[in-house]
């Protein structure tokens, strides 16, 4: 016999898992071996009919061939029961559970961090294709509402949404559903929660808050989870516990909203389970006030520095003094996309002056007025070790979107509202004081091993870059393209590294460890570069800021730190970094989000005016998603038709365009590229019209091995000659692409008059090879071309001009036009020997004598 157990305090998951799992267990009992929760009890009381239970103390253990076991992975918390099969030899035991588990996973055991333990079922009904009845659905679809908050506790996964629409398809009932969620509290349950917020309170383990509140009544009262539910929604605190004395128990239920304590490893230590968000005890025989005290003493040991505001603020400031005119102001807030600058004298911070104020002022032509006239005296500050929430409080009082950050009355950061998102929303963020770094140790070990199975001597290079780093005592970073493809393990040659200090003395320095190496200084950007005998090369910068004086513009550059350098680059994915010094060898620095945009395939820019100060970042986003495969982030696609759409394309030089385009004919998958390029619009907007682009998907296997003019002549083999020579008008190309393209241009037209083959011939040899297998794809022109092909490889010319000069002919003119007549008789097929070749010269010969 199949028997379906769950744990003892049946709540509406683990009712619903047991429903779902006899669908899957035809033939399995279900067995009740506990106390449901009161509103469980409420629901079977109208639907025992429905739901056939058998009691525990009627089931014949020697009949047990198998337990089915749900919401839980522990045997002794379904009772004595439990505890009975436990011990029975033999018995097979599947489990269904979504509570973390630390040990190894057997065969028949599902467990999986979900937010109900019934998604799990229900994955596995749709996946047999078993129908439900619209009571069943409703009922299941009550359990994952009820263990998820209605879908909005934070341990609610995708997975827990796609099934509850699953239900809905089967005909669940959200009326049903609706009522039996939203319950009203008894009597005993509004007591008990009036108990729980008079004796709570907020206390701080080493800058971490925490609420807990306990109460002690005679009667058992249930509906404990509901009640946390509520003290959450009225406290607002992060990490919460309730702990509650009825009859001769202790019950323990802890919560957590993600940014505060896991509190499953804290219930654990009262032997009970659950999530990291979400967790419960029970304590048989114990003093309320000795489990207060030993659950303080776990929280002082576990608790860990909540995030400051040092960790997410940015420095150096951008400030001006209160001489500046505010024209000048206006260029700075555009140049770095802020909203607002403090004004200061020394380090004192004196007043901040916002671009709404400097907008208004302009607009009333007072452009060359100081900025101490307009700026706002009365500034809101935060000090630097305030708790990050801190920030949030005061953004939301003083409806201010970037406060200042003291230390001792000095300014030392700013802290913006993005910054404080991306903490809320689960973003990249800082975890210690100078740097924002992913310190998981499970990523740091992913990429050793992807460092480790890079050739040798690349290996070689960067434990140079390591050592050399040491000995200057500097940070350095591998950052840009190489992260993003070793990250996707993606052989890739780009070397780029930063340097938090001179880019220049740590190149110099590493050419010590390189003496191969040739040194090249490009002071303007503050970069160098070391290049190899084999033609290849690193590029070496220090950490900096780039800004753009208008559209299209080359960078200008201002020393910066590592999280300015990473701003400035093009795309998320791109805006990573390794460090590689010893101690952190390994360590990936990710502000914004570039690795799970790597996960998620998405191409996502880093600020809203990207594309229009560099618009050749929209050709790189098209390269790069197509390259691999990626989706553009919404805001990102529509941010490129918004930057096609305003023109910005017209403030780029003809060179930086076309550098961009030959980068995208150099692709393996040019050819989706192209059309992207044409259907985006971002072709039409540069060359004014809409060309006849030949970018056939058909030609992508035979495409592979042509070079990049071949590749070029046949994408624009369909264009009219006039479209043609306007397209040469808008690209820079090299002298033998440009020559090849007209050469086209020529061939094709001469085809398109009547011809003989000799002058089919002579046509085809003068010809470039490229051009003449580009014309061949033209139906117009494939059939001719191909015979006059076929007909030049019948040639077996053994004749030349000493041959002939050992017959008696001068040299001059008239040996080449005896050759040319030689060839044209291989050609039409009026010899087909060498014999035959030297009779016809000797007549030819003789004749001219």
């Amino acid at each position: 016999m199949d028997i379906i157990l769950a744990h003892r305090q049946i709540d509406f998951d683990a009712l619903a898992s047991m429903v779902a799992a006899q669908k899957i267990y035809p033939n399995s009992v279900l067995v009740m071996d506990g106390k449901p929760s009161v509103f469980v009890q409420d629901f079977l009381a109208l639907s025992r009919d429905q739901l056939r239970f058998r009691r525990a103390q009627d089931i014949n253990l020697e009949e047990v061939s198998r337990v089915i076991l749900v919401d839980t992975h522990e045997l002794h918390r379904v009772g004595f029961l439990g505890e009975k099969v436990a011990k029975l030899p033999g018995v097979e035991v599947e489990i269904y559970d979504h509570h973390p588990y630390a040990g190894k996973l057997k065969q028949g055991m599902v467990i999986e961090p979900v937010g109900a333990c019934a998604t799990l079922l229900v994955e596995k009904l749709a996946e047999m294709g078993l129908p439900l009845s619209s009571f069943e659905a409703t009922l299941i679809a009550i359990g994952i509402y009820d263990d998820t908050g209605s879908l909005l506790f934070d341990n609610t996964t995708v997975r827990d949404v796609h099934a509850v629409a699953y239900l809905l398809e089967q005909g669940a009932n959200l009326g049903v559903i609706s009522k039996n969620l939203r319950r009203p509290l008894t009597e005993e349950q509004k007591e008990l929660l009036q108990q729980l917020l008079d004796q709570g309170q907020t206390e701080v383990f080493d800058g971490l808050p925490v609420y807990i509140s306990y109460a002690e009544i005679e009667e058992y009262v249930g509906g404990l989870a509901l009640l946390a539910h509520r003290v959450g929604e009225l406290e607002g605190a992060d990490t919460w516990f309730l702990l509650v004395k009825m009859e001769n128990r202790v019950y323990i239920v802890g919560r957590s909203r993600g940014r505060g304590l896991p509190v499953n490893g804290l219930v654990q230590l009262f032997g009970g389970a659950g999530h990291e968000r979400a967790a419960s005890a029970t304590i048989k025989d114990a003093k309320l006030s000795e489990i207060l005290k030993e659950l303080r003493s776990a929280i002082r040991t576990r608790a860990k520095r909540p995030h400051l505001v040092r960790d997410i603020m940015s420095f150096p400031v951008k400030t001006v003094s209160p001489e500046t005119r505010l024209g000048e102001v206006e260029q700075i807030l555009l140049r770095y996309g802020h909203t607002g600058v403090p004004v200061t004298e020394g380090q004192n911070i004196i007043g901040i002056i916002s671009r709404r104020d400097v907008d208004k002022a302009i607009k009333h032509g007072l452009q060359h007025a100081p900025v101490k006239g307009f700026m706002t005296t009365r500034v809101a500050t935060v000090d630097v070790e305030a708790p990050w929430d801190e920030v949030q409080r005061l953004m939301i009082q003083h409806d201010i979107g970037r406060l200042p950050v003291v230390e001792e009355g000095n300014l030392v950061g700013i802290v913006s509202r993005s910054d404080v998102l991306r903490l809320v929303h689960g973003g990249s963020v800082p975890i210690e004081a100078q740097l924002a770094r992913e310190r998981s140790a499970a990523v740091r070990q992913d990429i050793l091993d992807l460092i480790g199975r890079l050739p040798e001597e690349v290996r070689s290079l960067l434990e140079a870059v390591r050592d050399t780093a040491g000995e200057e005592e500097c940070s350095v970073y591998l950052v840009g393209g190489f992260v993003r493809d070793l990250l996707l393990s993606v052989p890739t040659q780009d070397l780029d590294f930063v340097v938090e200090g001179s880019g220049g003395q740590f190149a110099q320095a590493l050419m010590r460890r390189i003496p191969n190496g040739k040194l090249t200084h490009h002071v303007k950007f503050g970069t160098a570069q070391i290049i190899f005998p084999d033609g290849s090369h690193l590029d070496i910068a220090s950490t900096r800021w780039e800004h753009y004086s208008f559209p299209g513009a080359l960078p200008q550059v201002e020393e910066s730190c590592l999280r300015d350098d990473l701003f400035r680059r093009d795309f998320t994915v791109n805006s990573m970094a390794i460090c590689l010094n010893a101690e952190r060898f390994g360590e990936l620095v990710d502000y914004y989000g570039g690795r799970q945009d790597l996960q998620q395939r998405k191409i996502r820019f880093l600020h809203n005016i990207s594309f229009i100060d560099d618009p050749t970042r929209m050709l790189r986003a098209i390269r790069f998603a197509e390259r691999y495969k990626f989706n553009f982030a919404k805001e990102t696609l529509d941010a490129l038709h918004t930057a096609i759409e305003t023109g910005v394309l017209s403030k780029l030089s003809v060179e930086r365009f076309t550098e961009e385009i030959m980068l995208i004919f150099k692709e393996m998958n040019y050819l989706a590229m192209g059309q992207c390029l044409v259907q985006s619009g971002l072709f039409k907007a540069w060359f004014g019209e809409e060309l006849a682009w030949n970018f056939d998907l058909d030609d992508a296997e035979v495409s592979l091995d042509w070079s990049l003019n071949m590749r070029w002549l046949v994408s624009v083999s369909k264009m009219e000659t006039n479209q043609i020579q306007r397209l040469l008008e808008r690209v820079s190309l090299n002298k033998s692409l440009r020559d090849e393209t007209n050469a086209f241009v020529h061939l094709r037209e001469s085809l398109q008059e009547p011809l003989t083959l000799s002058e089919m011939d002579r046509l085809l040899n003068k010809a470039p090879k490229r051009v003449v297998l580009a014309l061949a794809r033209d139906e117009r022109f494939n059939k001719r071309i191909r015979e006059c092909l076929e007909a030049g490889q019948r040639i077996k010319m053994s004749l030349d001009g000493k041959a002939l000069i050992q017959m008696g002919v001068k040299q001059g003119p008239e040996i080449g036009e005896i050759l040319d007549q030689v060839r044209m008789a291989w050609l039409e097929g009026r010899i087909s020997s060498s014999e035959e070749e030297q009779g016809m010269a000797r007549q030819w010969v003789n004749n001219r004598r």
